[in-house]
């Protein structure tokens, strides 16, 4: 931290002045170059950023300009959005010079670290299917810890010592160890899990690992293979899966929680039937968007198979209107978030 120091010269007078909507230009051009100069120092410590520069033909430089540049878009109203999402929940005039310095530090460091994850999207579509699903494989599986190490979004086995203190361990030595280990055909969790014994198992090296560089390690295993075409539709095949899976599970969750007051608490539906209500639901979104149309699924019959006294009357007297109209939401929402996706 103690070179980043000399950019806090007058960093509190300049980011209250931009939150207040009276800075100048001269205020402005200061907080962006300050955020420049630490995204580009993050970046040129990543040797993924190399692999960027060559991908896109810019500098690491210019790399910095682009994953910050969210920060200083404005809304309709002229004020800076992002900025004042982050920082008015930061008390600014009482804290010291460095400490607001390490909040802009943490705030640049995660868009260069979003920035990455967007670029590699862009430029390497296959990647970043991967990454998204280490990432999905660790929500789910809850074998790893995701923690920040120097800024980047890593994740070590849990319940183990970290060893942060060690060496890192190279890439290379990573992907010749962890090769002997594999055949190819594992799925991302399978490997995830494989990756975790093998790092708990070694005593050598850091067990904190960034995720892009799990992404590249398992992309390469699976490149290993001779029969690679086939071996990348089948692995895309199940990625998507995995991934629309996960997203459609989100949804019933959020919407779930968004119609509990409405339904449960205002007594229209018992809990325990709210809940089979979303067990159904994410079985039928998942009929419509992993393959099948979804077409002769029966809302009723599976709603009859958890509630077996279930009439077909009391089905279209007390809980057709309701299913279908939450069924719409999560439908609307799977299908928006999966576009972004």
């Amino acid at each position: 931290m103690s070179k980043y120091l000399h950019l806090s010269k007058n960093l509190r007078e300049n980011i209250l002045a931009i939150l207040a909507g009276s800075y100048t230009h001269d205020q402005l051009n200061r907080l962006i170059a300050v955020s420049h100069t630490l995204a580009n120092s993050f970046l040129a410590s990543k040797t993924t950023a190399g692999t960027l520069s060559g991908t896109y033909g810019l500098s690491t430089s210019d790399l910095a300009y682009d994953c910050i540049a969210d920060l200083f878009q404005k809304d309709a109203d002229g004020n800076y959005i992002q900025l004042l999402s982050y920082f008015k929940g930061l008390s600014l005039t009482a804290a010291k010079d460095e400490e607001i310095l390490a909040y802009l530090r943490r705030l640049v460091f995660s868009k260069v670290n979003q920035g990455i994850y967007r670029l590699y999207s862009e430029a390497d579509p296959s990647l970043a299917k991967i990454i998204r699903n280490v990432k999905i494989a660790v929500n789910i599986l809850k074998n790893y810890n995701e923690v920040e190490r120097f800024g980047e979004a890593c994740i070590v086995p849990c319940a183990c010592d970290t060893l942060e203190n060690y060496p890192i361990i190279d890439r290379d030595l990573l992907e010749q160890k962890f090769a002997a280990l594999t055949t190819g055909y594992e799925l991302v969790p399978e490997l995830m899990a494989k990756l975790s014994l093998y790092l708990r198992e070694q005593n050598e090296h850091c067990r904190v690992i960034p995720i892009v560089t799990v992404a590249i390690l398992f992309r390469s295993i699976y490149n290993c293979r001779q029969d690679l075409p086939n071996q990348v539709v089948m692995e895309d095949a199940e990625l998507v899966a995995s991934d629309t899976s996960a997203t459609i599970k989100n949804v019933c969750e959020d919407i779930k929680n968004k119609n509990q007051i409405k339904y449960v608490e205002k007594g229209k539906v018992s809990k325990d039937m709210f809940e089979k209500y979303f067990i159904v639901l994410e079985e039928e979104l998942c009929e419509i968007f992993t393959g099948k149309d979804g077409h002769n699924f029966s809302l009723y019959e599976s709603l009859k198979k958890l509630s077996p006294d279930l009439t077909k009357e009391d089905y279209k007297k007390s809980h057709r209107n309701k299913i279908e109209y939450l069924l719409k939401q999560a439908n609307k929402e799977t299908v928006r978030r999966l576009k972004e996706n």
